[in-house]
């Protein structure tokens, strides 16, 4: 079995893109990192919880 190459991660510059993103797609990303930084997170177990309330209401919603 080979060795392991050791890897850094380079965090200040971006990795390459296999696609293609709009332009609106990229700023949502930029958003959503800058809401992280600033600490505007939400608890993974607090998403599960408002997940599961979306769809129980989604599920319940009578179609027009």
């Amino acid at each position: 079995m080979g060795k392991v190459k050791d890897f850094e991660f380079e965090f200040e510059k971006p990795a390459p893109t296999l696609v293609d993103e709009d332009k609106e797609t990229l700023a949502a990303i930029d958003e959503g990192i800058q809401d992280a930084d600033a600490g505007r997170t939400v608890p993974a177990e607090e998403v599960r919880k408002r997940l599961a309330e979306w769809i129980t209401a989604s599920s319940t919603r009578k179609e027009h």
